[in-house]
């Protein structure tokens, strides 16, 4: 009896320190440098809030992105659930307040792109989601590149929009040989190369391509983090992911993946807590 006891204040303990996990974030902060940046820079990065509000109006979070006053906010993905359309709509507003802080670059997700599908149940809905987040201002990035104005230095920013095949569950399937190459255009030689991709399986390739920084978020810091080893299951149903949170160094290449901000359908983060990204982009240190 005191067995059963011990165990059902154990599980109540757990559920209600969960929940009172999630309604935390922290900001994590970088250090890219390039011999290509000649000034100072700073963006935040915002990955898979999914609809999440810290705060009423997400007061807390807003109030961190315009406390870091940023030159830029980027978005590689998942600002919504695409199955729960209020989520549309939180986000939508949350957007609209962003965009009164600094320029703000919004690349797709799976979420998204799995509701650009005309067949999905909340297509429509999407739509006018899509109609609210252009006419608030806020920049909509498929697949595409354009050259954008960060401190003193023009900077190509690039945006990957994945299939859905690359997101199957259970299984990483491998990108084609020139996948990126084929879908981007070439990156122009002195530019810093910033590249948004949701999904941080392909960093290597991210890297071969050229990006001298990308950011990616997907796997929710693989939801449950064991001190000392890492993460232990994505949301892709991937055990061990290798690129779960953090930054690695490829080449020359720079990819930080974000353990996001909100969560779906796992409501966990055990040792892995919500994360805004800030980002300093700096030029190389001047040899001693």
């Amino acid at each position: 009896m005191e067995i059963i006891l011990f165990l059902l204040l154990l599980a109540a303990f757990s559920i209600l320190w969960q929940k009172w996990e999630l309604t935390k974030f922290e900001v994590t902060e970088y250090e890219v440098r390039s011999p290509k940046l000649t000034g100072r820079a700073e963006v935040v990065v915002i990955s898979d809030l999914h609809g999440y509000s810290y705060g009423k109006g997400n007061e807390r979070l807003i109030g961190k992105v315009r406390e870091i006053a940023p030159q830029a906010i980027l978005i590689p993905g998942d600002m919504i659930v695409s199955k729960y359309s209020d989520t549309y709509w939180d986000a939508l507003e949350t957007l609209r307040k962003l965009v009164e802080i600094a320029p703000v670059y919004y690349s797709y997700g799976n979420h998204e792109s799995r509701l650009r599908d005309p067949d999905a149940a909340s297509h429509p809905l999407f739509l006018q989601y899509l109609d609210g987040v252009r006419r608030a201002g806020v920049t909509l990035m498929e697949t595409e590149s354009r050259k954008i104005r960060l401190g003193e230095d023009q900077v190509m920013l690039s945006a990957l929009e994945l299939e859905l095949a690359y997101y199957e569950k259970g299984r990483i399937a491998p990108l084609e040989e020139g996948y990126l190459e084929a879908r981007l255009p070439m990156r122009e030689k002195g530019l810093f190369q910033i590249l948004l991709a949701h999904n941080p399986a392909y960093a290597e390739d991210y890297a071969r391509w050229g990006a001298d920084v990308a950011f990616c978020g997907h796997n929710h810091g693989g939801l449950i983090r064991i001190p000392g080893i890492g993460s232990l299951l994505s949301p892709q149903l991937t055990l061990f992911p290798k690129y779960d949170a953090g930054l690695s160094r490829i080449g020359e290449s720079s990819i930080i993946t974000s353990r996001g901000l909100g969560t779906h359908t796992y409501h966990i983060r055990i040792f892995n807590r919500a994360e805004l990204l800030r980002v300093k982009l700096l030029p190389e240190r001047p040899a001693p």
